[in-house]
């Protein structure tokens, strides 16, 4: 902040009376803001963020000692404690939860500053992190991204939506397209598409002539199934257990996985209609007697949905989704 006379708007003793730090005498002593070092605080709450220094190193772009000096230099000047330092890894005190819920606020006005002093810039500018739960839901909503905005580079990054939504909170995404809308206060979730969930199986099975399946099918059916945290297995999952069906997972394995699984005869394979790839080898299978689906969402952190970018992408899946509707 640079240094000299600060000017204060108070209130004005008689009408059209401006006073200021020249007029208020002993007032502006009063109203001085406190001194606490915005790295310090940076650096706790960015391991408060991360659950470790490690991430919040990576977070913050410095080194692992710079994190550790900042945040003992906090608790020392202070005489307090704010993180402890387990077996299991770090854990904030009760002060340091109380601290962290006004961090919070702080860095998300400090985002809000930052947007505000960019906001007079004609083209939006900048880098947006995404992560997607597999290239089908997202690219469209990318390709529409960055035809709007060209001047903004992205990053995509693919995994499950639990995994998607856990590197959301954590900050290392600004942008999230997962097939679910976490019960979490701290994000903001839009619809962005529905999938109908579909069944798959080699071309010698003996369901390979079939139309499609009933659930209760699947009974004594051995199923290839993606790992835990896939809501294509898990809304499958529910409507069998509504059917008191309980299934046989011959095998789980990764998106890329199923389909050879499914080739070689290891079972029957689960995927959605958008992403199953049509093979000579393979035969899709609606479900005929159930509205299995899966949605997905585009999400962001609700603290940091004023950032520009990541404002622009909501507005973006907003659009494609009243489109589609």
């Amino acid at each position: 902040m640079a240094h000299g006379k600060v000017m204060r708007i108070q209130a004005a003793s008689e009408p059209g009376e401006v006073a200021t730090t020249e007029n208020a005498g002993s007032h502006a002593a009063t109203c001085a803001l406190p001194y606490v070092s915005f790295n310090q605080l940076r650096s706790f709450h960015a391991v408060a963020v991360g659950g470790s220094v490690t991430a919040a190193a990576a977070l913050l772009h410095v080194s692992q000692p710079t994190v550790t000096i900042q945040l003992r230099q906090l608790e020392s000047h202070y005489g307090v404690e704010l993180v402890r330092r387990t077996p299991k890894g770090l854990r904030l005190s009760p002060l340091g939860e109380s601290l962290f819920a006004i961090t919070e606020r702080l860095f998300a006005l400090h985002a809000e500053a930052i947007e505000l002093l960019n906001s007079s810039a004609t083209t939006l500018r900048g880098e947006l992190r995404i992560g997607g739960v597999a290239p089908h839901f997202v690219m469209r909503l990318l390709a529409a991204f960055t035809s709007e905005f060209p001047s903004v580079s992205v990053s995509l990054w693919l995994d499950n939506s639990t995994a998607v939504i856990r590197e959301l909170v954590e900050q290392r995404i600004d942008v999230g397209v997962v097939g679910q809308a976490a019960l979490d206060s701290r994000l903001l979730a839009l619809p962005y598409s529905k999938q109908n969930v579909v069944l798959f199986c080699h071309d010698g099975h003996p369901w390979a002539a079939r139309d499609g399946v009933r659930l209760a099918d699947l009974a004594e059916e051995p199923l290839v199934m993606r790992e835990h945290g896939s809501m294509s297995r898990a809304v499958l999952e529910e409507a069998l257990r509504e059917q008191g069906i309980a299934p046989q997972v011959k095998l789980e394995v990764g998106r890329e996985g199923v389909r050879e699984a499914v080739v070689a005869g290891l079972g029957v394979g689960i995927t959605t209609e958008v992403e199953y790839v049509p093979d000579p080898r393979t035969r899709m299978l609606p479900i005929v007697d159930a509205d299995v689906f899966t949605e997905a969402f585009a999400v962001c952190l609700r603290s940091r949905r004023t950032v520009s970018t990541v404002r622009a992408f909501m507005r973006t899946a907003e659009a494609l989704f009243e489109r589609s509707a």
